[in-house]
């Protein structure tokens, strides 16, 4: 009876070893039959789907110079480098924050850089009226919000509305500044200057003075908030009385009057890209 029992163990031992063989045996029979990896190459050897490591490819969770035929980097294969994004951090006293728009992103060039998408870029337009009693001007001040101080520059239009019957026109625009005043800025500071050679010959005309920060100025932090205000220099001729002829003819001389516009401060948040 024991006999009988090892010759049924013996025979169902045996059933096993061919039930595994012929399960190993039926793992693949061509290099098709083996199930994909991402950045593995497979091969069917000896019936069984070895994997080899593919080399300069994304996913394969090594950093390497080329990815998918592209220069590496979080731009070009983010799940080997890590993603490309989070915002800028900056300091505020002796406290650290996050930035209200400075953050990483991927450019046209694929790069990883710290900056202000267009989408979050908002033009800013503010409206002021010139009034120096001998005549009327609206200046219209447009700047992005965040403000780039290695691109972008201030857009002043000038519109000449109104002038007194004893201005000789034209009105003449001789030059433009601009003050910023920040977070970290002890005292106002000059930032920007240009000399203009504008002139507004009549009622409705209009010039244009683009602004971009000239003297080299260069925020402590990714991103500042403080507030700008901007000056233009202008000059015209005015008709002062000066007596009468003998028959009573009234006699002007013309003066020339030279003046400086300075408007209100206006909110501004600086970064520079790179």
């Amino acid at each position: 009876m024991i006999k009988i029992r090892r010759n049924l163990l013996m025979v169902l031992l045996f059933g096993i070893i061919l039930l595994i063989a012929a399960c190993a045996k039926a793992e693949c029979k061509t290099s098709a039959d083996c199930a994909p990896r991402t950045c593995f190459i497979s091969k069917c050897q000896d019936k069984k789907c070895a994997y080899n490591l593919q080399k300069n490819c994304c996913g394969n969770k090594l950093q390497e110079s080329i990815e998918n035929g592209k220069p590496g980097n979080q731009c070009t294969c983010p799940d080997d480098y890590g993603k490309c994004e989070g915002k800028a951090k900056i300091k505020i006293g002796s406290r650290e924050q996050e930035a209200a728009y400075v953050h990483y992103y991927c450019n046209v060039d694929n790069q990883c850089i710290l900056g202000a998408e267009k989408k979050d870029v908002l033009p800013q337009n503010f409206l002021d009226t010139i009034n120096v009693g001998f005549f009327k001007a609206s200046s219209i001040v447009k700047y992005n919000k965040p403000f780039d101080i290695n691109k972008d520059s201030f857009e002043i239009r000038i519109t000449l509305d109104d002038i007194s019957k004893d201005l000789v026109l034209p009105v003449r625009l001789t030059k433009a500044k601009l003050q910023y005043s920040g977070e970290f800025a002890r005292a106002e500071l000059l930032v920007a200057e240009k000399e203009l050679d504008s002139t507004l010959n009549g009622i409705g005309d209009e010039a244009l003075i683009s602004l971009p920060l000239t003297l080299g100025y260069k925020p402590q932090e990714m991103e500042e908030q403080g507030s700008v205000r901007y000056s233009i220099d202008y000059s015209y001729v005015k008709q002062v009385f000066g007596g009468r002829t003998s028959n009573g003819t009234s006699i002007y001389n013309n003066e020339t009057v030279r003046g400086t516009f300075t408007s209100g401060g206006k909110q501004a948040f600086f970064f520079k890209s790179g």
